[in-house]
């Protein structure tokens, strides 16, 4: 009677645990096509000099660093996009990767067109408040030679 039971415990929790998974799966995926969007029309603000998306997107707290090392506030990156401080011409994404941590959101990869700098590596920190993502941290990495 006790292997009965537990073989159908086991029998119900297998199906039940499979579908979990394939669900947290799903938002998953959702979150990183979300962030790749996201990211893909900043960047492109950028590059056309519109703080707009910026405005939206960085949160208040934000503090990232530059490709030469320098520590920037939301304002203050706000103020190199009207200024058209950080991209020279087309900006190209690539070896684009995003992993999401539950409400956390880490996405990697490379980005040309950035002034003084021919390709840079970055890491962005995502969190999700108040049912939107928000940029947190960003770093840029010059990047000298190949890869």
């Amino acid at each position: 009677m006790k292997r009965f039971l537990v073989i159908t415990v086991l029998a119900v929790a297998m199906p039940l645990l499979a579908f979990v998974q394939a669900t947290n799966k799903k938002s998953s995926g959702k979150a990183e096509e979300e962030i790749m969007k996201i990211e893909d029309q900043w960047v492109q603000s950028r590059a056309a000099k519109d703080p707009t998306v910026s405005k939206e997107l960085l949160a208040d707290d934000y503090l990232g660093a530059n490709p030469t090392g320098q520590a920037q506030t939301k304002q203050q990156f706000i103020d190199a996009v009207t200024a058209g401080a950080l991209f020279a011409g087309k900006a190209e994404m690539m070896d684009r990767k995003v992993r999401i941590y539950g409400d956390t959101a880490v996405s990697t990869g490379f980005v040309t067109g950035v002034v003084g700098v021919e390709k840079s590596r970055y890491i962005r920190v995502y969190v999700k408040r108040n049912n939107k993502w928000r940029l947190v941290a960003s770093q840029g990495t010059r990047v000298e030679g190949g890869q």
